[in-house]
């Protein structure tokens, strides 16, 4: 049975620059999230801050050696946590990356996409309080963003999943905002100033200028509710797998579980999402707030929608592929 949950979403043509987004169109079909335009086939950047408290960069190398995924990026985006001071410098989320990316060629996946430098500090809500007077600041992340965003099309964007804050995304909108119907952004504890939300004005710039989804707005996983150390067990020995194992047998991993990679396994099971609401980007002093309102401007997926087994069983028929490491 067909369940059709129809959310306006065209980014009609010949807007102005900084017109405002609207919430990705949704449908339910067969119990699972389908979002127009969007599936494993899309284009894909994955941008991160660490890239050793999550299982993600595991997953999505994997269907990248497998011929699944057409990765065209990899960004680090800095850890914003406790600006100005910046607790962690961007030379080690760099490092972090550069680490990850050895393991998994190291035990054979063949990935060719680099490691590209990001956004190191937040971006500043002017005195107007208008986007478009936001100072901006260029990387090579950012442009590699608006690069990509113009070989994609509204139809079939180019996928961005960001596992911490949005800065580098926010500042290729504003350097080029005739990208924002070429993108769509999945993200998560953006919200209220949650961990990837300490740059609340770049989120507030990506939820009011391209589509966005957010992955449980105002929560988070349960300790081990998706992985147990039992399932990386039969894994084999190498360095990519290797750090898999450690990571779930940490306190950090067991309370990570999936991490950022809610919609990496939705992109290619849509039945790991049941269920979606709209709500609004609100500007809060520091913090951006999404509020539900079906006149809003971001889609959110429920973590009560999240369907926990088969978010497990799709990361484990990837990491579990014999041709993975045969090839």
């Amino acid at each position: 049975m067909l369940k059709t949950c129809v959310i306006q979403f065209i980014l009609i043509l010949g807007l102005s620059s900084y017109a405002l987004a609207v919430a990705p169109e949704y449908s339910i079909v067969d119990k699972g999230v389908i979002i127009q335009g969007v599936d494993g086939t899309n284009p894909i950047i994955y941008d991160n801050d660490w890239w050793d408290d999550v299982f993600d960069n595991n997953y999505l190398w994997a269907q990248v050696h497998l011929g699944k995924a057409d990765l065209r990026g990899n960004i680090v985006t800095r850890d914003m946590w406790d600006h100005p001071k910046y607790i962690y410098s961007m030379k080690k989320c760099v490092d972090n990356a550069h680490k990850a990316l050895r393991e998994a060629k190291d035990s054979g996946l063949k990935i060719n996409q680099p490691i590209t430098p990001g956004s190191d500090r937040v971006l500043t809500c002017p005195a107007s309080g208008k986007i478009e007077d936001t100072k901006s600041y260029p990387t090579p992340g950012s442009r590699l963003i608006v690069q990509q965003a113009k070989k994609a099309s509204s139809n079939k964007p180019l996928v961005i999943i960001a596992g911490g804050p949005l800065t580098t995304i926010a500042n290729a909108l504003l350097t080029n905002p005739e990208i924002a119907d070429r993108i769509i952004v999945f993200a998560l504890s953006i919200h209220s100033y949650a961990y990837n939300g300490k740059d609340g004005w770049s989120g507030y710039i990506v939820a009011k200028k391209t589509r966005m989804v957010e992955w449980a707005t105002g929560s988070f996983w349960d300790k081990n509710s998706v992985f147990a150390p039992k399932h990386f067990e039969n894994l084999p020995d190498n360095p990519f797998c290797k750090d898999m194992k450690c990571l779930i047998n940490t306190e950090l991993g067991q309370l990570n579980q999936l991490g950022d990679g809610a919609p990496l396994v939705w992109l290619y099971n849509t039945k790991c999402w049941n269920g979606a609401k709209i709500r609004k980007a609100v500007w809060n002093k520091k913090k951006v707030d999404f509020i539900e309102d079906k006149e809003g401007d971001i889609l959110d997926i429920p973590k009560a929608n999240t369907d926990l087994d088969e978010s497990r069983k799709e990361f484990f028929r990837v990491i579990s592929d014999t041709n993975l490491f045969n090839n």
